[in-house]
């Protein structure tokens, strides 16, 4: 090979290098000013905002949220990164040299970068936070009325045995061996597998976090390429396997710092989560509901501006059922599909009232939100504001609702509820003798 195809070949792979390292730069250090005006409003006592605050997503404007319009942001990272890489090149003419030294430095910056986001992963599962059970009006909701996402997040929640503990217990250690350079490869390994059925899982459930769990999974590639070589030799070729003999020029002194620095975060985050896990509701209202009204109650009685509606299968006026869950939310069934909140679910703190995420991805039931006063009730729905009902309360019977009262039309209402003594076998276990009539 002539000196001038080397020397072609190191120029253009010490292009590719700067370009690469330019490229994680640009996606992984936050360059967006409404990143840190968001960090200093975070509430270090909400696990949400915390979450938010040290998961940032690389994006360089709002643009589309789904398909390949969501990456065009990258794009633009890719344009700049070419063209620092060549500046770069021809200003710095001894940057070859530099690349053992730099490269070290890029592996520790998305070591600690991808450790923070899969340990804050992991331990929003470890406590049930993220993907929680499904609620009484999930119950009685139609399969084919779910969107995908939410077909996901209840399968999982329901799974038995701690899955989703489980897989957070994985990603938690993942992270944790990343911050320790003799273990790296063992958590880009951990991180590599299970990440790459999470991106899957995103596009297959059009989950809301494609990009993000991409950008994660190119991090734990690349922490792992860079060990491909020796495993090749060492468990391919049956050869000896070189360690990895290369050492900064300076030993930082705040590698241990640093490391103390993410473990007490662990901690605190740890602690906060499992607070909002035992204390509060989250992601539903801690409002309680109606004393002793949680349940499933078929609608025995239905009347609308006077005139007595029997049961139909087609009127879309006519409640079918109605579920009251323990805070105060109740959904109501009628014959048609209610408008849905399409939007995707989010780990972000709501206060107590405004929580909607049983409503989101379900078509099947209107969702409404109640507030008791003596013996009336005022209903809400949590997708439509303008949608209110003023009904007057009566329980003649420990099992039976009445209401009655005004919907926002003025138009009149009233209702017999009684509930069924239902039973499920989500709660009835999967090992045990059950009888279902």
């Amino acid at each position: 090979m002539s000196d001038l195809k080397i020397k072609q070949d190191e120029l253009l792979r010490g292009f590719v290098f700067r370009t690469i390292f330019v490229f994680l730069l640009l996606l992984t250090i936050p360059l967006t000013g409404s990143y840190y005006s968001q960090l200093f409003k975070t509430d270090w006592s909400h696990f949400q905002d915390v979450f938010q605050a040290v998961n940032y997503v690389p994006k360089f404007f709002v643009g589309k949220e789904w398909g390949f319009g969501s990456f065009s942001g990258w794009g633009i990272a890719f344009i700049i990164s070419l063209i620092v890489a060549y500046v770069w090149g021809f200003w710095v003419k001894d940057s070859n040299q530099k690349e053992p030294e730099i490269y070290y430095w890029m592996r520790v910056i998305v070591r600690f970068r991808l450790a923070i986001s899969l340990m804050s992963y992991g331990i929003i599962k470890i406590f049930p936070v993220q993907l929680p059970g499904p609620t009484l009006s999930d119950l009685h909701t139609a399969y084919g009325d779910f969107l995908p996402w939410k077909l996901y997040y209840l399968s999982t929640g329901v799974a038995s045995a701690y899955y989703e503990q489980s897989l957070g217990a994985i990603e938690f250690l993942a992270g944790l061996l990343l911050l320790f350079r003799r273990t790296t490869i063992i958590g880009a390994g951990l991180a590599t597998s299970l990440l790459i059925n999470i991106v899957l899982v995103n596009y297959a459930y059009h989950l809301s976090d494609q990009l993000y769990s991409v950008y994660l999974l190119i991090l734990s590639i690349f922490l792992l390429l860079y060990d491909v070589p020796r495993l090749y030799n060492l468990l391919i070729k049956e050869r000896k396997a070189k360690p990895d003999n290369f050492n900064p020029v300076y030993k930082p002194k705040f590698k241990l710092p640093l490391k103390l620095a993410f473990v007490a975060f662990a901690i605190f985050f740890s602690s906060i989560t499992y607070a909002s896990y035992r204390n509060s509701n989250w992601p539903y209202p801690n409002t309680p509901g109606l004393n002793g009204a949680a349940g499933y109650y078929n609608v025995e009685g239905f009347e609308w501006n006077g005139q007595l509606k029997p049961y139909s299968t087609t009127d879309s006026l006519r409640w079918v059922d109605v579920v009251f869950e323990r805070w105060n939310v109740l959904s109501i069934k009628k014959n048609i599909n209610a408008p849905i909140n399409a939007l995707s679910p989010s780990l972000t703190f709501q206060k107590n009232g405004l929580e909607d995420y049983e409503s989101k991805g379900n078509a099947g039931r209107f969702f409404y939100s109640y507030k008791v006063s003596g013996s009336t009730i005022k209903l809400t729905n949590k997708n439509n504001v303008k949608d209110t009902f003023h009904l007057t309360i009566y329980r003649p019977g420990q099992d039976i609702i009445q209401l009655d009262g005004t919907d926002a039309n003025n138009d009149s209402i009233k209702v017999v509820l009684k509930k069924l003594p239902k039973e499920y076998l989500l709660q009835k276990g999967r090992r045990k003798k059950v009888s279902v009539y």
